[in-house]
């Protein structure tokens, strides 16, 4: 222990003896680089600047042609709902889902419709754990929805 103690200072000692950079005597500048390139001998000759690129005539503008359309009918246009019965798929009715243990993915669809009146259910396992149920039908006045949580 003590032969690493001595060995460790006298290791100091010598690293603090070597003689460091005296910033206040002046040095001498550093010799040059050689081989790396050669000084210009004469000024090359500029050449003559090239010519602006000439710009070309500009075409003249289309002639004024379009005119703004006046409104003539304000009214939003209406169309007539599509025929009753006899309608091309009418009536139909399905049923589809999935329940997948490994991932605990669970979604399910049922709908069914007679050319009138559309109705169905679907279900959806959202992440907390609560399933999402929408019960929906449209007898022609439009979509209407009841969303539920169980």
């Amino acid at each position: 222990m003590v032969c690493k103690v001595v060995l460790i200072t006298l290791l100091v000692g010598v690293v603090l003896a070597v003689p460091q950079y005296d910033y206040k005597r002046p040095q001498p500048p550093p010799p040059p680089p050689t081989g790396l390139y050669l000084p210009p001998t004469a000024a090359r000759p500029l050449s003559p600047p090239a010519a602006p690129p000439r710009a070309l005539p500009r075409p003249p503008p289309p002639p004024q042609t379009y005119k703004i359309p006046q409104a003539t009918n304000i009214r939003p246009q209406t169309y007539q709902p599509p025929p009753g019965p006899g309608m091309e798929g009418m009536p139909y009715d399905f049923e589809w889902g999935v329940q997948d243990q490994g991932s605990g993915n669970a979604f399910s669809h049922v709908e069914n419709s007679d050319g009138r009146t559309t109705q169905g259910e679907y279900r959806v396992l959202l992440p907390d754990g609560r399933t999402q149920v929408v019960t929906f039908y449209d007898n022609g006045g439009g979509f209407n929805a009841d969303v539920t949580y169980v």
